[in-house]
Protein backbone atom coordinates (compact mmCIF):
# COMPACT_ATOMS: atom_id res chain seq x y z
CA UNK A 1 0.00 0.00 0.00
CA UNK A 2 1.25 3.51 -0.81
CA UNK A 3 0.36 6.44 1.43
CA UNK A 4 0.05 10.29 -0.05
CA UNK A 5 -1.77 13.08 1.19
CA UNK A 6 -5.20 14.60 0.44
CA UNK A 7 -5.12 17.93 -1.39
CA UNK A 8 -8.38 18.47 0.18
CA UNK A 9 -8.61 17.23 3.67
CA UNK A 10 -4.94 17.54 3.66
CA UNK A 11 -4.85 14.17 5.57
CA UNK A 12 -2.84 10.99 4.74
CA UNK A 13 -4.38 8.11 2.87
CA UNK A 14 -3.45 5.19 1.53
CA UNK A 15 -3.96 3.27 -1.70
CA UNK A 16 -3.56 -0.49 -2.07
CA UNK A 17 -1.60 -1.59 -5.30
CA UNK A 18 -4.79 -3.39 -6.65
CA UNK A 19 -6.67 -0.47 -6.84
CA UNK A 20 -6.81 1.99 -10.37
CA UNK A 21 -5.11 4.63 -9.56
CA UNK A 22 -2.50 3.54 -7.33
CA UNK A 23 0.89 3.78 -10.25
CA UNK A 24 -0.53 6.98 -10.98
CA UNK A 25 -0.17 8.26 -7.54
CA UNK A 26 2.72 6.28 -6.72
CA UNK A 27 4.81 7.81 -9.66
CA UNK A 28 3.52 11.23 -9.92
CA UNK A 29 4.07 12.21 -6.41
CA UNK A 30 3.98 16.10 -7.32
CA UNK A 31 0.95 16.14 -8.62
CA UNK A 32 -2.59 16.42 -6.23
CA UNK A 33 -4.17 13.56 -5.31
CA UNK A 34 -7.73 12.99 -3.92
CA UNK A 35 -8.55 10.54 -1.22
CA UNK A 36 -11.51 8.46 -1.86
CA UNK A 37 -14.40 10.54 0.81
CA UNK A 38 -13.40 13.91 -0.63
CA UNK A 39 -13.18 12.77 -4.34
CA UNK A 40 -16.78 11.80 -3.92
CA UNK A 41 -17.45 15.22 -2.45
CA UNK A 42 -15.98 16.60 -5.37
CA UNK A 43 -17.57 14.14 -8.19
CA UNK A 44 -21.17 15.30 -6.14
CA UNK A 45 -20.27 19.17 -6.44
CA UNK A 46 -19.18 18.90 -10.31
CA UNK A 47 -22.40 16.73 -11.31
CA UNK A 48 -24.52 19.96 -9.17
CA UNK A 49 -22.79 22.01 -11.18
CA UNK A 50 -22.29 20.78 -14.96
CA UNK A 51 -25.38 18.54 -14.45
CA UNK A 52 -23.43 15.75 -15.98
CA UNK A 53 -23.49 12.21 -14.64
CA UNK A 54 -20.17 10.86 -12.49
CA UNK A 55 -20.09 8.56 -15.66
CA UNK A 56 -19.70 11.54 -17.91
CA UNK A 57 -17.48 13.26 -15.37
CA UNK A 58 -15.19 10.26 -15.31
CA UNK A 59 -15.11 10.19 -19.19
CA UNK A 60 -14.49 13.86 -19.13
CA UNK A 61 -11.43 13.23 -16.63
CA UNK A 62 -9.72 10.33 -19.18
CA UNK A 63 -10.18 12.57 -22.12
CA UNK A 64 -8.47 15.57 -19.89
CA UNK A 65 -5.75 13.25 -19.08
CA UNK A 66 -4.77 11.85 -22.40
CA UNK A 67 -4.55 15.13 -23.78
CA UNK A 68 -2.28 16.00 -21.07
CA UNK A 69 0.43 13.41 -21.62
Amino acid sequence: MYTTICMICKKEFGIPFSDFRYKDIKYNRNKHHVCDSCGKMVQDEAQKITGLTPELIDFWDKVLQSRSL
